[in-house]
C-alpha cells in the first residue's frame, strides 16, 4: 500500500529538521551554529557563552525528537494522531516564524519588517518546506481521515 500525501509529508517534515541536528551535534554548537546562522552573526562573546552553548544542545535535541515524532507519526500513528501530530507541528513552525520577525538574526529590523523571514538562510527552506508539505498533506490526503472508502 502506497503510502498518504500525509505520511509522505510527516517523512519530510522529520527529514528536514535532519539537517540542523546534525550540523550541531556533529560539529559543535559553534561550528555548526556558524554553518546555520552565518559567521557575520556572531560576535566574540557568543564563542565564551555557556547559555548559547546550553540553548544550541537543547534546540538540537529538541530538533532531534521532532524529527523522531514526524517519522513515528508517518508510519505508526493512526490517522487521527497523524493528523494532530501534523497540526502541532505547523503550530511550532507557526511560532518559529513569528520569532523569525520578532528578533530576527542577521542585522535586519524587527517588526513590523517581515526581513527576518529571509535573513536567515536556512529558514524558509525548513519551516517552509514543513509547511507546504503538511498543508497538502491535512488538505489533499484522501486516505488521512480514518475512514475506510466504500465503493
Amino acid at each position: 500500500m502506497a503510502p498518504s500525501l500525509l505520511q509522505t509529508g510527516l517523512t519530510v517534515a522529520g527529514l528536514l529538521l535532519a539537517p540542523p541536528v546534525i550540523l550541531v551535534l556533529g560539529k559543535g554548537p559553534i561550528v555548526g551554529g556558524k554553518e546555520l546562522l552565518g559567521e557575520e552573526n556572531w560576535e566574540p562573546a557568543d564563542l565564551e557563552s555557556t547559555l548559547l552553548y546550553h540553548c544550541f544542545y537543547i534546540d538540537a535535541f529538541k530538533n532531534l525528537v521532532l524529527c523522531a515524532l514526524c517519522f513515528a507519526a508517518a508510519f505508526l500513528f493512526e490517522p487521527n494522531a497523524r493528523k494532530l501530530t501534523a497540526i502541532l507541528i505547523l503550530s511550532m513552525d507557526f511560532f518559529a516564524l513569528v520569532v523569525q520577525v520578532i528578533a530576527p538574526i542577521g542585522g535586519v529590523d524587527p517588526f513590523p519588517s517581515l526581513d527576518g523571514l529571509t535573513s536567515n538562510p536556512v529558514v524558509l527552506p525548513i519551516i517552509g518546506g514543513q509547511i507546504a508539505m503538511l498543508v497538502a498533506g491535512l488538505l489533499f490526503d484522501g486516505g488521512a481521515n480514518g475512514k475506510k472508502k466504500t465503493n
